[in-house]
C-alpha cells in the first residue's frame, strides 16, 4: 500500500503467521498517521532485501511470545551479511581504447574465480570496465573541471595548465581516450560477526528503531583483495599502461593494512568498495537449527511465511546474484502455487 511501512508480523499461539500491521504517512519524512492498519491473507512472504527483512523480523516480539523476532529459532536472523566487495584499480593506457562507449560492462577474465586457492584466499572475477574512470573518479567531469581550471584532482594535470579552445580538446581527446580500470568482485566469507540489528538509540520518522550495521572484512576476504592489487599491478605492467590508482588515507573506513600486524616497508593500505549486491541475513539451509529458511525459502518455524532475495543466500560468490534470485523466486513461486494456494 502506498506511503506504508510493515511494523510487525503477528503469530499466533500455534506458530501460524495471521497478519502484518503497518503505519502509514502523509509526508515523506513522517510522522506516522493517527491510523494504522493489518493485512491478513493465507500465505506472506517478505521480500525487504537482506536488510530490512530482518529489521521487520526482529521488531516482531508478539507481545513475548516470539522475543527473538519472527523466523528466529536458530538465532541466524540478521547474521552473515555479505557483499562482494570491489577491489578498484585504473590506469592510463599507452594507446586510445575509447571508453565511455556502450554499456558499463562488455567483458571480464572469469579465470580467477575457482582453484585451490580457495582454501587461502576469496576468489575474485574481474569486471573490465567501459566507462573510463567514471567509477573510480568521477570522470569525465573530474578531468574536464581540471583541465579547464588549472587544477589536478585527477592527477592527470600535473603542472595545473588551464587549457582553453582546441588545445583543451586535444587534452581531453588524449586523456579520456586512454582511460581504463578494472573492478575485481572479491567472495566474501559468512561471519556471524556481520549483521543487521536494531538500534537501542536511534528511530526513523515513523518511530520505527533504525537497523544497526555491524559491517567488516575477514581475513580469508583480504587476502582475496590483497591478491587482486598484485593481479591488477601485473595486468597494467603487461599493457605497459601507467596506474594511477589511488592510495586510501589512513583513517578511511573502507580500507586496511596489508599484511596486517606487520611493521615493514613493503606493508600497504588497501581500499575496498561496496558492490551494493547485499547477501545473507536469513540464510538457507538443511537444518532449522543452523538455518532460518528451507530450500523453498520458506521459514523454518512458520509454514505459510516465506523469506525471499538475497537474504536467504548461505554464502555469496563474486558475480552479481540476480539470475540467482530469479530462479530462487520462481522455484518458491512455484511451491506456493503447488501447495499453498490450492
Amino acid at each position: 500500500m502506498y506511503k506504508s511501512v510493515a511494523t510487525k508480523v503477528l503469530v499466533d499461539g500455534n506458530g501460524k503467521i495471521t497478519g502484518i500491521d503497518y503505519v502509514r504517512y502523509e509526508r515523506d519524512n513522517g510522522p506516522p498517521m493517527e491510523k494504522d492498519g493489518r493485512v491478513t491473507a493465507k500465505v506472506y512472504i517478505l521480500a525487504g532485501n537482506a536488510i530490512e527483512t530482518p529489521r521487520l523480523l526482529l521488531m516482531s516480539k508478539n507481545e513475548g511470545r516470539t522475543p527473538d523476532g519472527v523466523a528466529n529459532h536458530s538465532g541466524f536472523v540478521g547474521k552473515h551479511l555479505m557483499d562482494h566487495p570491489i577491489y578498484l584499480a585504473w590506469a592510463l593506457m599507452p594507446k586510445p581504447v575509447w571508453g565511455y562507449r556502450g554499456p558499463l560492462s562488455t567483458a571480464g577474465i572469469e579465470i580467477c574465480r575457482d582453484g585451490r586457492f580457495r582454501g587461502d584466499r576469496g576468489a575474485f572475477r574481474i569486471e573490465i570496465g567501459n566507462e573510463g574512470w567514471n567509477f573510480s573518479i568521477g570522470d569525465p567531469d573530474t578531468t574536464t573541471v581540471d583541465l579547464i581550471n588549472g587544477l589536478n584532482v585527477s592527477r592527470l594535470n600535473p603542472d595545473n595548465t588551464a587549457f582553453f579552445g582546441s588545445e583543451l580538446v586535444k587534452q581531453l581527446n588524449d586523456k579520456l581516450s586512454r582511460q581504463f580500470r578494472l573492478g575485481f568482485l572479491v567472495e566474501q566469507s559468512p561471519d556471524d560477526t556481520n549483521t543487521v540489528t536494531l538500534s537501542k538509540e536511534f528511530k526513523d520518522g515513523l518511530d520505527l528503531p533504525r537497523p544497526q550495521i555491524n559491517y567488516n572484512l575477514s581475513e580469508y576476504t583480504k587476502r582475496g583483495l590483497a591478491a587482486a592489487k598484485t593481479t591488477a599491478t601485473a595486468i597494467f605492467k603487461s599493457l605497459n599502461a601507467e596506474q594511477f590508482t589511488r592510495k586510501p588515507d589512513d583513517d578511511d573506513p573502507s580500507s586496511f593494512d596489508w599484511p596486517p600486524n606487520q611493521e615493514t616497508e613493503t606493508k600497504t593500505r588497501l581500499k575496498y568498495f561496496g558492490a551494493g549486491h547485499i547477501a545473507g541475513t536469513y540464510r538457507m539451509g538443511s537444518n532449522k537449527n543452523n538455518s532460518v529458511v528451507n530450500h523453498e525459502q520458506r521459514s523454518w518455524d512458520h509454514h505459510n511465511l516465506y523469506l525471499v532475495g538475497s537474504g536467504t543466500f548461505p554464502t555469496v560468490a563474486t558475480a552479481n546474484p540476480t539470475l540467482t534470485i530469479a530462479a530462487l523466486c520462481l522455484r518458491t513461486a512455484d511451491t506456493i502455487l503447488k501447495n499453498d494456494l490450492r
